[in-house]
């Protein structure tokens, strides 16, 4: 039994970390905001060792900074740290687009996968555009719940994604939020069609297309 209680606590961080990161997207946690030791743990009702693992996970990858005597600042990232990111998010997505059409007709994935999309661009139409920006998390998460490759999710930078999307929402203009709900509309139907190859080409231009609407705007370091 007492060996179990390191990996309960390494376990429980790892969750606090990915639930600050979810926060991040929804905008609960902004941008430059001192993440106090006390709130977290009346938050998550966890002790400050498991807080403390919760920050340490999150300044590895570069989602907060440590600040000697002011603690964890979410930090914005700078051109270039955008640009690395895109980089691999262009490949990862690709990737989990083009194998979530072939499992497409696996099991429950298409109603799944038409659950989430149609989700996203029925916000887009009618909820208005920044609705579709809250949505795309599950989009994706069930674009890669689909795609079945562990390796693929383990790979994934999604607290730092979060991180990516929620700095820029705010910049976000309703010409941008139009093509970019185009381009989701255009990912979906390959998908669903079982194209493969037309849905990774999609995905990996939507990145790129995101690379050329929001690097020009972040500043360079």
């Amino acid at each position: 039994m007492p060996a179990r209680g390191p990996a309960n606590a390494i376990n429980t961080s790892d969750r606090i970390a990915g639930a600050i990161g979810i926060g991040i997207l929804k905008r609960r946690y902004r941008i430059g905001q001192r993440l106090v030791e006390a709130d977290l743990m009346h938050e998550f009702g966890v002790g400050r060792s498991t807080v403390r693992e919760a920050l340490k996970t999150l300044a590895g990858t570069g989602v907060v900074e440590l600040i000697p005597h002011r603690g964890a600042v979410i930090r914005a990232l700078n051109r270039s740290d955008a640009e690395d990111l895109l980089q691999v998010l262009e490949v990862l997505c690709g990737l989990a687009a083009r194998l979530a059409a072939m499992r497409i007709g696996v099991g429950d994935n298409r109603r799944l996968f038409e659950d989430a999309s149609a989700a996203l661009l029925s916000a887009a139409e009618s909820e208005g555009p920044r609705r579709m920006l809250d949505l795309r998390a599950r989009f994706y998460q069930t674009m890669f719940d689909i795609a079945d490759n562990v390796e693929l999710k383990r790979a994934m930078p999604s607290t730092r994604a979060h991180l990516f999307r929620s700095q820029m929402y705010e910049g976000s203009t309703l010409s941008d939020l139009e093509a970019m709900a185009a381009e989701y509309r255009g990912i979906t139907e390959a998908i669903l069609a079982g194209d493969a190859k037309k849905a990774e080409l999609r995905a990996r231009q939507h990145i790129e297309n995101t690379a050329a609407r929001s690097l020009p705007r972040i500043p360079a370091g």
